[in-house]
């Protein structure tokens, strides 16, 4: 009797910098086939629900408007909300409608150097976009130099752009963070170099 061959097949998303939300993903595994054996599971399938995606994309309006380099005055021109300055120097600006906001970093020039999203806690247009909830041990996972298509398999999706920063001095490449959420506010960031996608960092932030 020949032997049956099955083949694995991944489907994955390509990374999407500049906040386009990656929505999908799905996975299936390798087993052989005896007698005994169950029939294999079909591979899983993730759908967004368009009334959820629409909630996400108006939660991310804040983080996704703004640029690298914008003057300060020109963002806080489009934005129309006053900015908090931290006790880092950094300013956070909030839409007063949805709570979501953005971090902005600026440079010598006060333009924008770096920006990073501010969720509300909970934040459940993101955490709605997960397939799964996500845990520190999936984060941490993560090594120096990891490609991004295995961030996908650890991860289980491809995560929402929630931090870009310009190249630091002497250093060519750019940093961005993307991020997963759990329905309790939780989530996991995980930091990639560009243009390569190679991890340099992760974190796993509790409420």
């Amino acid at each position: 009797m020949k032997n049956e061959k099955i083949r694995m097949v991944r489907l994955g998303a390509a990374l999407l910098v500049g906040g386009v939300l990656l929505l999908s993903g799905c996975t299936a595994a390798k087993s052989q086939k005896n007698a005994t054996d169950s029939p294999p599971e079909p591979p899983v399938t993730t759908t967004i629900n368009p009334a959820t995606a629409a909630a996400a994309q108006q939660a991310l309006k804040f983080y996704q408007s703004v640029t690298l380099d914008q003057p300060r005055d020109q963002l806080e021109t489009m934005l129309a909300v006053p900015g908090e300055v931290q006790a880092d120097g950094q300013v956070a600006y909030r839409d007063p409608v949805s709570g979501y906001g953005v971090l902005i970093q600026y440079g010598d020039n006060d333009a924008v150097f770096a920006k990073r999203l501010l969720p509300t806690v909970p934040a459940p247009e993101l955490a709605a976009l997960n397939p799964l909830p996500v845990t520190d041990k999936q984060a941490y996972r993560m090594a120096a130099g990891m490609p991004f298509y295995e961030v996908q398999d650890v991860m289980g999706s491809d995560g929402i752009e929630i931090s870009l920063s310009k190249p630091a001095a002497g250093n060519p490449k750019q940093i961005t963070g993307l991020g997963w959420f759990n329905p309790d506010g939780s989530y996991a960031v995980v930091y990639l170099n560009l243009p390569q996608g190679q991890v340099v960092g992760s974190e796993f932030v509790t409420v």
